[in-house]
């Protein structure tokens, strides 16, 4: 069977393990629902960086596999397609995002779609039309959880201490609900496989890069969000920070 090209695509992701983190497009108008997670599941995250010159298209043919994979398999919105805005050696970048309960639900799923015909097909045509960069794997050990459409201010840190840390963190929710941020979520992830320099991932996962601009002057202006970064420095150092959003299109936009 002979796909057409736009889902030729699909697979952007090598089939070990199809990403996830964690965004080049304006939010949609009717947003889409995130897939639940167990209440008390800490969720896996994979990140696979992506080569393409053209990241609205690849958005749309991951669009496409999601399409597929609802269909055959039910996993709504299995993959999420971001791109970095201000984000240094990132910016511009896309990256392909998978979260799952486990790396054994996220394993199984891929040996699922490597016995589906479309999207064999998709992933050996897609050698001629990608490049695949970077893949690293993380385990949450804090999760608040993630909005459709998300615009987000990650951060890659060395912990000394994580459990401190995460405390830490807690005192940030609590400040957040405090000063009108209720909305970000706050999510730290640890680092499974593929690091190089950096131990975890924070991640302020915002509705909108509105709320997310909101966020990030109140971190940089308030007097309590510099206390807390005073206060929390001594437990984290910071190998670099970005922002991203997604871009990937709802399948209510797929053909």
């Amino acid at each position: 069977m002979k796909l057409p090209s736009h889902l030729v695509a699909c697979l952007g992701t090598s089939v070990s393990v199809w990403l996830l983190v964690a965004a080049t497009l304006q939010p949609v108008s009717s947003p889409r629902p995130v897939p639940a997670l167990p209440k008390a599941a800490l969720p896996c995250l994979v990140i696979q960086e992506i080569e393409t010159d053209a990241p609205q298209s690849y958005a749309m043919w991951i669009a496409e596999a999601n399409k597929v994979i609802k269909d055959k398999f039910g996993l709504d919105n299995y993959r999420h397609v971001f791109v970095g805005e201000s984000a240094g050696p990132d910016t511009g970048v896309v990256f392909a995002v998978t979260r799952a309960d486990s790396f054994a639900t996220l394993t199984g799923n891929e040996m699922k779609f490597a016995k589906e015909a479309a999207l064999v097909e998709a992933r050996l045509n897609m050698r001629d039309i990608r490049k695949l960069g970077e893949n690293v794997s993380y385990r949450a050990v804090r999760f608040d959880g993630a909005h459709p459409d998300a615009a987000v201010s990650n951060t890659k840190a060395v912990l000394s201490d994580e459990a401190a840390y995460l405390k830490e963190l807690d005192g940030l929710r609590g400040l957040f609900d405090a000063h009108d941020l209720k909305d970000v979520k706050i999510n730290c992830y640890r680092v499974a496989a593929g690091r190089s320099n950096f131990t975890h991932l924070v991640s302020l996962n915002c509705p909108s890069r509105e709320r997310r601009a909101a966020m990030m002057d109140a971190i940089s202006t308030e007097p309590w969000a510099i206390e807390w970064v005073a206060n929390a420095a001594k437990f984290r150092t910071v190998v670099s920070n970005g922002t991203y959003r997604e871009i990937t299109p709802p399948q209510a936009l797929v053909r």
